[in-house]
């Protein structure tokens, strides 16, 4: 046991959670997506849900939760450090979205569970992971490999700047993956949309505290 945190039990759900990956389309109309970004402050976390409707191409809600770090910062360890954030965020909005983004990773390691896995596994949704950096795995052009499987897919979003990189984490398919996130990125923001705001409110509080 460290820091309250019991690394036997998070092993094990993380077992249960990778045995509940489905990497298939599980919808077949999409309306709204919401996306959700964590910031941490003295301990402390902000996470913001914002709902985005993709065909009026327009925000319709933004809820924020915050609460006590739920445990220190662990590479290995971010779905479990972030999720419950992101899941509290998402169990607050009145307008329940049909596919979520999370800033972070579905799955690339076979063993290990991202972020967009854990959110999308706990809450039976669709899920998205976006990042900034390469984390895992490696670039062939603009597809993402681990251990020379495809995983994920890098677009550039933004002229002169590097790429996002896509995954899916859980009831969706790359190609959807990547065609959602394409539609809902725009000149001159780096990262779709819906996530660009997510995390202009979250910075935004995040200088408040």
């Amino acid at each position: 046991m460290k820091n309250g945190v019991d690394l036997k039990e998070l092993k094990d759900i993380e077992k249960k959670i990778l045995k509940g990956i489905s990497l298939k389309d599980s919808f077949s109309n999409i309306k709204t997506v919401a996306a959700f970004d964590i910031a941490y402050t003295n301990k402390k976390y902000n996470c913001v849900g914002v709902v985005f409707d993709i065909e009026a191409m327009k925000e319709i809600e933004n809820k924020e939760v915050n609460g006590e770090e739920i445990m220190p910062y662990s590479p290995n360890m971010v779905a479990f450090r972030e999720g419950p954030a992101v899941i509290d965020a998402y169990r607050s909005l009145e307008n329940k979205p049909d596919i979520l983004i999370v800033k972070g990773e579905g799955l690339i390691k076979p063993n290990k569970i991202g972020l967009a896995s854990y959110v999308g596994v706990i809450l039976n949704k669709p899920c998205i992971g976006v990042t900034k950096e390469l984390i895992h795995g490696r670039l062939d052009e603009d597809r993402i490999l681990y251990e020379e499987e495809l995983k994920g897919m890098a677009i550039k979003t933004k002229q002169f700047a590097n790429p996002i990189y896509i995954t899916p984490g859980h009831n969706i398919s790359l190609n959807s993956a990547v065609e959602i996130i394409r539609k809902l990125s725009f000149e001159p923001y780096k990262l779709p949309l819906p996530l660009h705001l997510a995390h202009k409110y979250v910075n935004k509080l995040k200088k408040e505290n």
